[in-house]
């Protein structure tokens, strides 16, 4: 049997646990991770490219990028994809 590790370092720190999936290779998996985690490691493909999945999505149409992304940086220029870098027309 493995030896069991602590997630927490403090009880009273909130963790997030649900559906996640990879931008790069597509996986994926169920994740653990602090509040305020933005980027996860995923477990398929190493990449630092793993997201947790919305927990709110409206039953309206939504924008995604042509590489299948559906998360956007919002700047002062205007709309890129993160996972590609491609910048985004037409919202």
């Amino acid at each position: 049997m493995g030896q069991v590790i602590a997630l927490k370092k403090n009880e009273d720190d909130p963790y997030l646990s649900g559906d996640a999936h990879c931008m790069s290779c597509k996986h994926t998996w169920v994740a653990v991770c602090p509040v305020g985690t933005i980027w996860l490691e995923c477990p398929k493909c190493g990449s630092l490219k793993g997201l947790m999945d919305f927990k709110v999505i409206r039953d309206d149409a939504r924008w995604t990028c042509n590489c299948g992304n559906n998360l956007f940086h919002v700047t002062m220029e205007g709309y890129y994809c993160p996972n590609c870098g491609e910048w985004q027309v037409g919202f």
